[in-house]
Protein backbone atom coordinates (compact mmCIF):
# COMPACT_ATOMS: atom_id res chain seq x y z
CA UNK A 1 0.00 0.00 0.00
CA UNK A 2 1.16 3.52 -0.78
CA UNK A 3 -0.21 6.54 1.06
CA UNK A 4 -0.24 9.76 -0.97
CA UNK A 5 -1.57 13.17 -0.02
CA UNK A 6 -4.93 13.55 -1.91
CA UNK A 7 -4.22 17.20 -2.70
CA UNK A 8 -0.91 16.30 -4.33
CA UNK A 9 -2.68 13.62 -6.35
CA UNK A 10 -5.34 16.10 -7.50
CA UNK A 11 -2.74 18.66 -8.68
CA UNK A 12 -0.66 16.02 -10.47
CA UNK A 13 -3.76 14.44 -11.99
CA UNK A 14 -5.00 17.81 -13.30
CA UNK A 15 -1.59 18.53 -14.81
CA UNK A 16 -1.66 15.19 -16.65
CA UNK A 17 -5.16 15.88 -17.96
CA UNK A 18 -4.13 19.32 -19.25
CA UNK A 19 -0.95 17.93 -20.83
CA UNK A 20 -2.93 15.11 -22.44
CA UNK A 21 -5.41 17.51 -24.08
CA UNK A 22 -2.64 19.83 -25.35
CA UNK A 23 -0.59 16.95 -26.73
CA UNK A 24 -3.69 15.44 -28.36
CA UNK A 25 -4.43 18.83 -29.95
CA UNK A 26 -0.89 18.86 -31.34
CA UNK A 27 -1.44 15.40 -32.83
CA UNK A 28 -4.84 16.29 -34.32
CA UNK A 29 -3.50 19.56 -35.78
CA UNK A 30 -0.58 17.63 -37.30
CA UNK A 31 -3.08 15.38 -39.09
CA UNK A 32 -5.11 18.36 -40.36
CA UNK A 33 -1.98 20.14 -41.61
CA UNK A 34 -0.37 16.89 -42.91
CA UNK A 35 2.68 17.27 -40.66
CA UNK A 36 2.79 13.58 -39.82
CA UNK A 37 6.32 13.64 -38.42
CA UNK A 38 4.93 15.25 -35.24
CA UNK A 39 2.88 12.13 -34.59
CA UNK A 40 6.02 10.13 -33.77
CA UNK A 41 6.38 11.99 -30.47
CA UNK A 42 2.89 13.45 -29.93
CA UNK A 43 1.04 10.10 -29.87
CA UNK A 44 3.42 8.42 -27.37
CA UNK A 45 3.24 11.57 -25.25
CA UNK A 46 -0.58 11.37 -25.21
CA UNK A 47 -0.39 7.71 -24.13
CA UNK A 48 2.11 8.59 -21.42
CA UNK A 49 -0.14 11.37 -20.13
CA UNK A 50 -3.10 8.96 -20.03
CA UNK A 51 -1.01 6.36 -18.17
CA UNK A 52 0.23 8.90 -15.62
CA UNK A 53 -3.28 10.31 -15.13
CA UNK A 54 -4.56 6.79 -14.49
CA UNK A 55 -1.80 6.01 -12.00
CA UNK A 56 -2.43 9.31 -10.21
CA UNK A 57 -6.18 8.76 -9.96
CA UNK A 58 -7.29 7.99 -6.35
CA UNK A 59 -8.60 4.51 -7.21
CA UNK A 60 -5.31 3.42 -8.79
CA UNK A 61 -2.71 5.48 -6.90
CA UNK A 62 -2.30 2.95 -4.10
CA UNK A 63 -0.68 0.31 -6.30
CA UNK A 64 2.01 0.13 -8.97
CA UNK A 65 0.32 -2.79 -10.73
CA UNK A 66 -2.36 -2.38 -13.40
CA UNK A 67 -5.49 -4.40 -14.03
CA UNK A 68 -8.25 -4.39 -16.64
CA UNK A 69 -9.97 -1.46 -14.91
CA UNK A 70 -6.81 0.63 -15.05
CA UNK A 71 -6.35 -0.07 -18.77
CA UNK A 72 -10.01 0.77 -19.38
CA UNK A 73 -9.53 4.05 -17.52
CA UNK A 74 -6.46 4.81 -19.61
CA UNK A 75 -8.35 4.11 -22.85
CA UNK A 76 -11.14 6.45 -21.77
CA UNK A 77 -8.52 9.11 -21.05
CA UNK A 78 -7.10 8.81 -24.56
CA UNK A 79 -10.60 9.01 -26.02
CA UNK A 80 -11.46 12.08 -23.91
CA UNK A 81 -8.17 13.82 -24.75
CA UNK A 82 -8.70 13.18 -28.47
CA UNK A 83 -12.34 14.31 -28.47
CA UNK A 84 -11.62 17.57 -26.67
CA UNK A 85 -8.60 18.20 -28.90
CA UNK A 86 -10.62 17.53 -32.07
CA UNK A 87 -13.28 20.07 -31.05
CA UNK A 88 -10.63 22.63 -30.08
CA UNK A 89 -8.68 22.27 -33.35
CA UNK A 90 -11.87 22.33 -35.44
CA UNK A 91 -13.05 25.56 -33.78
CA UNK A 92 -9.63 27.12 -34.25
CA UNK A 93 -9.49 26.21 -37.95
CA UNK A 94 -13.03 27.46 -38.47
CA UNK A 95 -12.18 30.79 -36.84
CA UNK A 96 -9.01 31.08 -38.93
CA UNK A 97 -10.96 30.47 -42.15
CA UNK A 98 -13.46 33.17 -41.25
CA UNK A 99 -10.71 35.62 -40.39
CA UNK A 100 -8.78 34.79 -43.56
CA UNK A 101 -10.85 36.91 -45.99
CA UNK A 102 -10.81 39.79 -43.53
CA UNK A 103 -7.05 39.64 -43.22
CA UNK A 104 -6.75 39.38 -46.99
CA UNK A 105 -9.05 42.35 -47.45
CA UNK A 106 -7.02 44.33 -44.92
CA UNK A 107 -3.81 43.34 -46.69
CA UNK A 108 -5.21 44.42 -50.06
CA UNK A 109 -6.34 47.71 -48.57
CA UNK A 110 -2.87 48.30 -47.14
CA UNK A 111 -1.41 47.80 -50.63
CA UNK A 112 -3.92 50.11 -52.29
CA UNK A 113 -3.74 52.95 -49.76
CA UNK A 114 -0.46 54.18 -51.21
CA UNK A 115 -0.69 57.50 -53.02
CA UNK A 116 1.96 59.96 -54.13
CA UNK A 117 2.21 63.11 -52.01
CA UNK A 118 0.00 61.93 -49.12
CA UNK A 119 2.11 64.23 -46.91
CA UNK A 120 0.28 67.14 -48.53
CA UNK A 121 -2.58 66.26 -46.17
CA UNK A 122 -1.39 67.81 -42.90
CA UNK A 123 -4.26 66.64 -40.69
CA UNK A 124 -3.52 63.02 -39.69
CA UNK A 125 -7.18 62.07 -39.10
CA UNK A 126 -8.18 63.41 -42.49
CA UNK A 127 -5.20 61.68 -44.12
CA UNK A 128 -6.21 58.35 -42.57
CA UNK A 129 -9.80 58.84 -43.71
CA UNK A 130 -8.61 59.48 -47.28
CA UNK A 131 -6.42 56.39 -47.15
CA UNK A 132 -9.38 54.26 -46.06
CA UNK A 133 -11.51 55.78 -48.79
CA UNK A 134 -8.99 55.05 -51.55
CA UNK A 135 -8.55 51.46 -50.40
CA UNK A 136 -12.29 50.88 -50.00
CA UNK A 137 -13.04 52.43 -53.40
CA UNK A 138 -10.46 50.20 -55.12
CA UNK A 139 -11.99 47.12 -53.50
CA UNK A 140 -15.56 48.34 -54.01
CA UNK A 141 -15.96 47.65 -50.29
CA UNK A 142 -19.47 49.01 -49.84
CA UNK A 143 -19.51 48.03 -46.17
CA UNK A 144 -16.65 50.47 -45.50
CA UNK A 145 -17.93 53.11 -47.91
CA UNK A 146 -21.27 53.26 -46.11
CA UNK A 147 -19.36 54.69 -43.15
CA UNK A 148 -17.23 57.00 -45.30
CA UNK A 149 -19.93 58.53 -47.49
CA UNK A 150 -21.89 61.35 -45.87
CA UNK A 151 -25.67 60.89 -45.72
CA UNK A 152 -25.97 63.67 -48.32
CA UNK A 153 -23.10 62.40 -50.49
CA UNK A 154 -23.37 62.72 -54.25
CA UNK A 155 -21.01 61.97 -57.12
CA UNK A 156 -20.93 64.10 -60.28
CA UNK A 157 -19.05 62.75 -63.29
CA UNK A 158 -18.43 64.29 -66.70
CA UNK A 159 -16.55 62.92 -69.72
CA UNK A 160 -14.65 64.47 -72.61
CA UNK A 161 -17.35 63.30 -75.04
CA UNK A 162 -20.06 65.13 -73.09
CA UNK A 163 -21.24 62.28 -70.91
CA UNK A 164 -22.72 63.41 -67.58
CA UNK A 165 -24.13 61.58 -64.56
CA UNK A 166 -25.04 62.51 -60.99
CA UNK A 167 -25.31 59.70 -58.45
CA UNK A 168 -26.73 59.73 -54.95
CA UNK A 169 -25.16 57.82 -52.07
CA UNK A 170 -27.53 54.89 -52.55
CA UNK A 171 -27.02 54.80 -56.33
CA UNK A 172 -23.24 54.81 -55.92
CA UNK A 173 -23.32 51.93 -53.44
CA UNK A 174 -25.70 49.96 -55.66
CA UNK A 175 -23.43 50.47 -58.67
CA UNK A 176 -20.36 49.29 -56.76
CA UNK A 177 -22.15 46.17 -55.52
CA UNK A 178 -23.16 45.32 -59.07
CA UNK A 179 -19.64 46.02 -60.35
CA UNK A 180 -18.24 43.49 -57.89
CA UNK A 181 -20.82 40.87 -58.94
CA UNK A 182 -19.96 41.43 -62.61
CA UNK A 183 -16.23 41.17 -61.92
CA UNK A 184 -16.64 37.94 -59.98
CA UNK A 185 -18.86 36.45 -62.68
CA UNK A 186 -16.37 37.05 -65.51
CA UNK A 187 -15.02 33.70 -66.80
CA UNK A 188 -11.49 35.08 -67.05
CA UNK A 189 -11.71 37.25 -63.94
CA UNK A 190 -9.59 36.76 -60.85
CA UNK A 191 -12.56 37.03 -58.54
CA UNK A 192 -12.57 40.78 -57.96
CA UNK A 193 -11.08 44.11 -59.09
CA UNK A 194 -14.23 45.71 -60.43
CA UNK A 195 -12.13 48.71 -61.49
CA UNK A 196 -8.38 48.49 -62.03
CA UNK A 197 -6.38 51.33 -60.45
CA UNK A 198 -2.75 52.01 -61.30
CA UNK A 199 -1.63 55.29 -59.75
CA UNK A 200 -2.94 57.93 -57.38
CA UNK A 201 -1.42 61.40 -56.97
CA UNK A 202 -2.56 63.98 -54.41
CA UNK A 203 -2.07 67.41 -56.01
CA UNK A 204 -3.63 69.69 -53.41
CA UNK A 205 -5.29 69.38 -49.99
CA UNK A 206 -6.71 72.28 -48.02
CA UNK A 207 -8.71 72.62 -44.82
CA UNK A 208 -11.19 75.41 -44.16
CA UNK A 209 -12.58 74.84 -40.71
CA UNK A 210 -14.26 71.44 -40.70
CA UNK A 211 -14.35 71.25 -44.50
CA UNK A 212 -11.59 69.68 -46.57
CA UNK A 213 -10.93 70.16 -50.29
CA UNK A 214 -8.68 67.81 -52.23
CA UNK A 215 -7.54 67.51 -55.85
CA UNK A 216 -6.10 64.24 -57.10
CA UNK A 217 -5.61 62.17 -60.24
CA UNK A 218 -5.95 58.42 -60.55
CA UNK A 219 -5.05 56.13 -63.43
CA UNK A 220 -7.91 53.68 -64.05
CA UNK A 221 -9.07 51.13 -66.58
CA UNK A 222 -12.84 51.32 -66.98
CA UNK A 223 -12.89 48.82 -69.81
CA UNK A 224 -11.54 51.09 -72.55
CA UNK A 225 -7.89 51.06 -71.55
CA UNK A 226 -5.96 53.12 -69.03
CA UNK A 227 -6.93 56.77 -68.66
CA UNK A 228 -6.30 59.59 -66.20
CA UNK A 229 -9.23 60.57 -64.00
CA UNK A 230 -9.36 63.91 -62.20
CA UNK A 231 -11.02 64.16 -58.79
CA UNK A 232 -12.20 67.09 -56.73
CA UNK A 233 -13.29 65.79 -53.31
CA UNK A 234 -15.13 67.71 -50.62
CA UNK A 235 -14.89 66.31 -47.09
CA UNK A 236 -16.83 67.31 -43.99
CA UNK A 237 -15.92 66.59 -40.37
CA UNK A 238 -18.99 65.82 -38.30
CA UNK A 239 -19.10 64.43 -34.77
CA UNK A 240 -15.35 63.95 -34.89
CA UNK A 241 -15.45 61.85 -38.08
CA UNK A 242 -14.35 62.79 -41.59
CA UNK A 243 -16.91 61.87 -44.25
CA UNK A 244 -16.94 62.38 -48.00
CA UNK A 245 -19.64 64.90 -48.95
CA UNK A 246 -19.04 65.44 -52.69
CA UNK A 247 -17.05 63.73 -55.43
CA UNK A 248 -16.55 65.58 -58.75
CA UNK A 249 -14.84 63.52 -61.45
CA UNK A 250 -13.62 64.35 -64.95
CA UNK A 251 -12.78 61.35 -67.12
CA UNK A 252 -12.09 60.52 -70.74
CA UNK A 253 -14.83 58.02 -71.54
CA UNK A 254 -18.54 58.28 -70.81
CA UNK A 255 -19.47 56.61 -67.51
CA UNK A 256 -21.48 53.43 -67.92
CA UNK A 257 -23.74 52.91 -64.90
CA UNK A 258 -26.26 50.37 -66.19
Amino acid sequence: MINVDPQVLWVANSACNAAGVLLAATAVAAIFHRKFSKLFWAVPAVLLSAWLETKLSPQFATSFSSDINAYRHMALDVLAFSSIALVFVWLRLKTARRAGPARQSHSQQSKNVGATNMNAIADSEWRNAIGRFLASADLADTGALVEIYDQHFSCVRIADDGGFVRLSREQMLTFLKQAVKDAVARPTGSGHAAVQTRETVIHHAELVGDTGFMLMTRGKDLGNGWEPMFYNLVWKKQNGQWQLLREFVHQKSTPQWN
